[in-house]
């Protein structure tokens, strides 16, 4: 690690030892070659880091979200105020009851980071990625327009127009609430620094109701406003973030040997010099490349390449922030198979193992194969494959031919139109030049490998419809 790195997170660790923050005595923080800035037990280290043993420890009054612009200062761990913190809002109060609480948390992290030195969080916000920097921490919605083209006819570039929109329709309403209010400094806050905490939020941040303890949860909803439910936002934990994702880590976000703190237990044994993995969930790689800025490489034993099919609007509620999926999954091997670790975790019942034993539909999840059918099957259909799914019986019924030739068209239609978009980017249909061609830096070598992994995910899809 760099001397100047090296100052700065030793300034971090001090800064978060002193309001409670807790690192093993093996583990170390060093700077990897591939996941930069990273978690390891020490190389000069005499045993190994055990199943079961606390890794890090970030407390409550070190955190920073929407939480803090309530009373704009930090919190103490049981969830109060500071006595030098008094309960006033960081912001005009037009802009606190106007705008969504997750846009609230990303202006206030800029805030602190105008402030510089004098800030509470300095000492974790000099150790993020700096937003003059901007490809230290650029998602792939920030990515400059030509590396942007490379996705082009996938998933992630039509949630990339969605998130642009969004994050200029936020800004722009901000930044004018701001102005309106005449608040101090207003012109500080450019579009730049918000796509930055826009971008630390997304790829840092954990949700509320995962690493607060019960003991925390009922004093911050009381200072939650009306209308406001705590999983509304998400908070960043200092020091407890640089844990980088491994999808297959064992772990537990313990809120409660220490309601004050989340620690980090491992479920894994770490020896001298490996790195120590967090887990941030059952992510597939559309939403690793948009949310973190990575993808997993396809092995034997775990592939995360899977087409997200999205859900027709009218089954999704106004507001939904539980864990339940928005989307469908199609899976470049099947769902039931062991390497095909986020789609499996979606066969919650007999019943999805049940569906996903239909001919040519073993790599669709079941889920959408139940929603094709309330579209798609007569009333005595339904009601057959109702039954089917009940019963033992073997084989699939003369009268549920017709309805799965009904299915397996309507997916194979949409595969098929998938996969000509994807082909036809990449070519100019007036020129005839070559769209997507060969990459010139990470960006582009990054969007390419996600595209040639979601075309062979349209393939296998059209392969099993077919066999």
């Amino acid at each position: 690690m760099k001397e100047q790195d090296q100052k700065r997170f030793e300034a971090l660790l001090g800064w978060s030892q002193q309001h409670g923050a807790k690192i093993h005595a093996a583990v170390e923080i060093y700077d990897d070659d591939t996941t930069k800035f990273s978690l390891r037990v020490k190389p000069s280290a005499t045993d190994v880091l055990k199943p079961g043993s606390s890794a890090v420890t970030c407390p409550v009054s070190t955190t920073l979200s929407y939480l803090n612009a309530l009373i704009d200062g930090p919190l103490l761990s049981e969830g109060g105020f500071t006595a030098d913190s008094p309960n006033t809002p960081a912001f005009p109060p037009q802009f606190m009851t106007t705008l969504p609480p997750h846009v609230i948390g990303r202006f206030f992290l800029i805030k602190e980071y105008l402030r510089g030195k004098t800030s509470f969080w300095y000492p974790y916000t000099a150790t993020l990625p700096q937003p003059e920097h901007i490809s230290s921490w650029s998602l792939p919605a920030f990515w400059p327009e030509d590396d942007i083209e490379f996705l082009e006819g996938t998933n992630a570039y039509v949630a990339i127009q969605e998130i642009q929109a969004n994050v200029k329709s936020e800004y722009k309403q901000a930044r004018k609430a701001l102005k309106e209010a005449d608040f101090e400094g207003w012109q500080d806050y450019t579009q730049m620094l918000y796509k930055w905490a826009f971008s630390i939020f997304t790829s840092r941040s954990f949700r509320p109701s995962l690493i607060l303890s019960p003991a925390n949860k009922e004093p911050i909803s009381r200072l939650l406003p009306a209308g406001c439910e705590l999983d509304d936002f998400s908070i960043l934990q200092p020091l407890f973030d640089i844990g980088n994702h491994k999808m297959t880590a064992k772990y537990t976000w313990d809120v409660t040997s220490n309601p004050t703190c989340c620690q980090l237990i491992c479920g894994d044994e770490y020896g001298p010099g490996e790195q120590v993995f967090n887990n941030y969930g059952l992510k597939s790689n559309s939403e690793l490349l948009l949310g973190y800025g990575f993808i997993l490489p396809e092995t034997e034993h775990l592939h995360n390449d899977y087409v997200h099919v999205r859900k027709r609007q009218q089954q999704l509620p106004e507001r939904d922030s539980s864990d339940k999926p928005k989307d469908f999954l199609i899976s470049l091997r099947p769902i039931s198979h062991p390497s095909s670790v986020a789609g499996l975790a979606r066969l919650l019942a007999r019943e999805d193992i049940r569906v996903n034993t239909l001919p040519g539909l073993s790599n669709f999840e079941p889920a959408l194969i139940r929603d094709l059918a309330s579209m798609v099957a007569s009333p005595e259909e339904k009601v057959l494959f109702k039954h089917w799914l009940s019963s033992e019986t073997e084989g699939i019924p003369a009268g549920l031919e017709e309805f799965l030739e009904k299915i397996r068209g309507t997916l194979g239609g949409k595969l098929q139109f998938d996969y000509q978009r994807l082909k036809s980017v990449q070519q100019d249909e007036e020129t005839g030049e070559e769209r997507i061609r060969e990459a010139t830096n990470r960006n582009q070598e990054l969007a390419l490998e996600y595209r040639r992994q979601y075309e062979k995910v349209l393939i296998a899809g059209l392969e099993a419809l077919s066999e």
